[in-house]
C-alpha cells in the first residue's frame, strides 16, 4: 500500500491514467490482430484506416530523401518551414482562405494536435463540452489533463439522437442549465465536421453560427477537421480557419492516407489578436514532442502534389464502399432514414440497431468477429452515455471494396442466423 498526499493507493498508477478509458476500436483491432496471428481472415471495418498507402509522391519524396543520406534530424519545433508555408497554400487553393504560415504547427498526428490544444487553452477543473456523440479520444485526453468533458445534445432527438450536432440553441441551453445548478462554466466547444463516427457535415453558415453562440458565451471553439475532402455528396465542408479565436486540428492521416506516419497540423489564432494561444501551443510541443517526425514531414510535403489524382480516386472508392454498407443495411432490413447517421462525409456508417434486437453491442460485435471474422466498432466508444453505446455500431468503409462486399454478405447470413431484425415486438419496444 502507497501513500500519496495523505491518502493511501494501492498502486502506483495516476489518478488520471484510472479515469481515462480504453480506445475501443483499438481493443477490436487488437484481438483482430490476434486472430490473423491464427491463420484467421479477418475482414477489418472496425478502424478508420484507408487500405491504401501514402501517396506515390510522399513515398518516393522520403525514399529520395533517405537514400541522399539526409540525416533526419530535429526540425523547429512548429515543423518544416516549408512543409508550414505548403499547408497555408492548401487554404489558398481549396478554401480561398489566407493562412500566414506562423499560424501552422506541424503535430504527431491530430492526437498530439489535441494534446496541444487542450493543454494551451484550458486549465485542470475546466468544463469542456463535447458532442454527446463523438470521437471517444475527446474525452479521454481531456479527462488525462484533469478537464471535465461535457455533454452537449445535438439537434437530433430519438433513435437518431446525436446524429447531428449542436447548434446555437443547444450551447445557450448547457450554459444556462450548468449556471443554475451553480456548476462552473463552459471554457471550450470542440467539434468535428465531418464527424466520427456520424459523417454529419456542418455547412458554412452553420459552422458560423455555432463559432458566434461560443464567442457570446466566451467558449473557446475547437475545430476538428481531419475528414475534410472525404465528401460523398459534392460539396466541401466549411473550415473554420478564418473565423476569429478558433483552433483548427488537420492532419495527414484521412484524406492524404498516412495514419501510421503520424503528422498532422493546427491553425492557432491569428498572432496579431491571440498571441499567446500560438506561444503557449509553441512552448508545450518543445517540451512534449519537440518535432514531429522530420521523415513524415518530407513525406507529408509531398502528399500535396497528389491530392488532385491519386487521393481524389481514393474519395471515389470511399463513396462506392459506403453504397456497399448502406446497401448492405438495407438488405438486412435497417431502416436508413430512421436508424443511420447521415454519413454525408469522412468514410463511416454510424447504426441504431436497438430495434433490431442489439442491445449490448460490445458483445454483439465481439461474437460476430469471433464467428465470421468481420471487425465493427461499438457504439460505447463514441456515446457519453453507455445505453445509446450499447445499442449502436460503427461501419469503417475506407478498406478494399471486395473485403467490404464479403463482409455485408458475411453480416447478412449471420444476422438472420441469429434471428436479429425488426419484429412487431421489437418495433414496440423502440418507441
Amino acid at each position: 500500500m502507497l501513500s500519496r498526499g495523505g491518502a493511501r493507493f494501492s498502486s502506483l498508477a495516476s489518478r488520471r491514467s484510472q479515469v481515462v478509458e480504453s480506445f475501443k476500436v483499438m481493443d477490436v483491432l487488437r484481438r483482430a490482430t490476434e486472430l490473423e496471428a491464427e491463420g484467421r481472415k479477418v475482414l477489418h471495418l472496425e478502424v478508420g484506416q484507408p487500405s491504401t498507402g501514402a501517396p506515390g509522391s510522399a513515398v518516393r519524396a522520403a525514399t529520395a530523401a533517405l537514400e541522399a543520406g539526409e540525416s533526419m534530424g530535429y526540425t523547429t519545433a512548429n515543423g518544416l518551414p516549408s512543409l508550414r508555408a505548403r499547408i497555408a497554400r492548401w487554404y489558398a487553393e481549396k478554401h480561398g482562405s489566407v493562412v500566414d504560415p506562423e499560424r501552422v504547427v506541424v503535430t504527431t498526428g491530430s492526437s498530439a494536435g489535441f494534446v496541444l490544444a487542450f493543454a494551451a487553452l484550458f486549465d485542470a477543473g475546466d468544463a469542456v463540452a463535447v458532442p454527446c456523440t463523438a470521437y471517444p479520444c475527446y474525452r479521454n485526453v481531456l479527462r488525462a489533463l484533469g478537464c471535465e468533458p461535457t455533454s452537449v445534445a445535438c439537434e437530433t432527438a430519438g433513435d437518431r439522437v446525436g446524429f447531428g450536432f449542436p447548434g446555437p440553441e443547444e450551447i445557450s441551453r448547457l450554459v444556462a442549465e450548468r449556471a443554475r445548478l451553480g456548476f462552473a462554466p463552459i471554457r471550450g466547444l470542440i467539434v468535428s465536421s465531418p464527424a466520427n463516427p456520424t459523417g454529419a457535415t456542418l455547412d458554412a453558415e452553420a459552422l458560423a453560427s455555432l463559432a458566434a453562440a461560443c464567442r457570446a458565451h466566451n467558449i473557446r471553439f475547437i475545430s476538428d477537421e481531419i475528414y475534410h475532402h472525404i465528401s460523398h455528396d459534392g460539396s466541401r465542408p466549411a473550415s473554420a480557419v478564418d473565423i476569429d479565436g478558433v483552433v483548427v486540428v488537420n492532419s495527414f492521416s484521412k484524406f492524404f492516407s498516412m495514419t501510421g506516419w503520424r503528422v498532422g497540423w493546427l491553425v492557432t489564432p491569428r498572432p496579431d489578436e491571440e498571441p499567446e494561444v500560438a506561444a503557449g501551443i509553441h512552448k508545450l510541443q518543445q517540451n512534449c514532442f519537440i518535432n514531429a517526425p522530420t521523415v513524415s514531414q518530407v513525406a507529408a510535403q509531398a502528399s500535396f502534389d497528389d491530392a488532385d489524382s491519386e487521393l481524389a480516386r481514393h474519395v471515389e472508392r470511399y463513396t462506392a464502399n459506403r453504397a456497399l454498407v448502406l446497401d448492405g443495411l438495407k438488405h438486412l432490413g435497417v431502416d436508413l432514414d430512421a436508424h443511420v447517421a447521415p454519413a454525408s462525409g469522412a468514410f463511416y456508417c454510424y447504426a441504431d440497431l436497438r430495434a433490431y434486437g442489439v442491445h449490448d453491442a460490445s458483445d454483439w460485435c465481439s461474437q460476430l468477429l469471433e464467428e465470421t471474422g468481420v471487425a465493427l466498432t461499438p457504439g460505447l466508444d463514441f456515446e457519453f452515455d453507455p445505453h445509446i453505446g450499447n445499442k449502436r455500431v460503427r461501419f469503417s468503409y475506407c478498406g478494399d471494396s471486395d473485403d467490404i462486399a464479403v463482409a455485408m454478405d458475411k453480416l447478412k447470413i449471420w444476422w438472420t442466423d441469429h434471428g436479429f431484425g425488426l419484429t412487431d415486438s421489437r418495433a414496440a419496444l423502440a418507441l
